[in-house]
């Protein structure tokens, strides 16, 4: 047997119990951001204006984010991304083109069946429009990652979960607090809000183990990225936490086939990215041999 020491789980090896700082640590957060949102509006006069108020709220939600993580936690922000290795350009690119193409190409054909539920609604000034509205997608979905993925999957054990057991665990964590923090949205208030948290739920536990089985985030956010960006450029709807310039609007908001189609979509792009991650690792154990 090897000298080499076994290496023990984080709430046996901590004197201070860092799983006590883990758990308050996803509130602090949010009570700073809470503080922030309190000198910060979210809303202005006009569609534009919004848009970049939410990028500044989304930025300093983010250093609110880092400060606990690497100052209160001492847990490098890095890793939360992409564990121990090289940032994934790859696995986040399948991620957002499958993702996208998918539930673009779901939505033109719902469309195309039922044409009266949708309307053009692009406003002149939209690639600015556009623009603002893929920072904030991009702002939003990376700070959703990192705490409702990389948070959930790494703190407990201060490794990402290996056993099925608690990846399975660890996926229904995700889910549930990915879920909670959609609350507020207009959508889980609505008559839809069983669809909605569903759909919320599913994406969680689909994203959380694509992020167990990739290592890191990359995947998850590209996925991630993909659907908000078919709603805020092309298919926005009734109803939807925040208005942008896009192409088409629908009338409807979260219905039972809305949540198929995105169960769908989000399913086939999860199993693109680890598809894709499965063969990489393949690869690279052949040339070792």
């Amino acid at each position: 047997m090897s000298g080499d020491r076994i290496r023990k789980p984080m709430y046996a090896r901590e004197d201070m119990g860092r799983l006590v700082k883990w758990f308050f640590g996803l509130p602090l957060i949010f009570i700073i951001y809470y503080l922030l949102s309190l000198i910060m509006p979210r809303t202005g006069s006009g569609l534009r204006v919004t848009l970049i108020l939410n990028i500044v709220s989304y930025v300093l939600f983010l250093i609110a984010a880092t400060v606990v993580i690497t100052g209160f936690l001492k847990f490098p922000v890095k890793k939360m991304v992409s564990g121990n290795r090289a940032f994934s350009t790859k696995a986040l690119l399948v991620g957002f083109v499958t993702m996208f193409c998918l539930g673009a190409g779901t939505t033109f054909l719902k469309m195309a069946i039922n044409p009266s539920d949708f309307s053009f609604t692009l406003s002149p000034g939209w690639p600015l429009d556009f623009l603002l509205s893929l920072i904030l997608v991009v702002l939003a979905a990376l700070l959703e990652e990192i705490l409702c993925r990389s948070y959930v999957a790494y703190f407990v054990n201060d490794e990402m979960a290996t056993s099925p057991k608690q990846r399975l665990i660890y996926c229904f964590a995700s889910a549930v607090v990915f879920t909670i923090f959609h609350f507020q949205n207009p959508e889980v208030g609505g008559k839809g809000a069983i669809y909605a948290m569903v759909f919320y739920f599913v994406m969680g536990f689909s994203l959380m183990a694509v992020t167990l089985k990739t290592g890191g985030i990359e995947g998850a956010l590209g996925i991630h990225i993909g659907n908000n960006l078919v709603n805020a450029w092309l298919f926005s709807y009734t109803g939807a936490v925040l208005q942008t310039n896009s192409v088409f609007t629908e009338a409807h908001s979260i219905d039972p086939w809305m949540v198929v189609q995105s169960v769908v979509c989000i399913a086939a792009s999860s199993f693109a990215v680890m598809r894709m991650r499965a063969v990489q690792s393949s690869e690279k154990t052949a040339e070792k041999l």
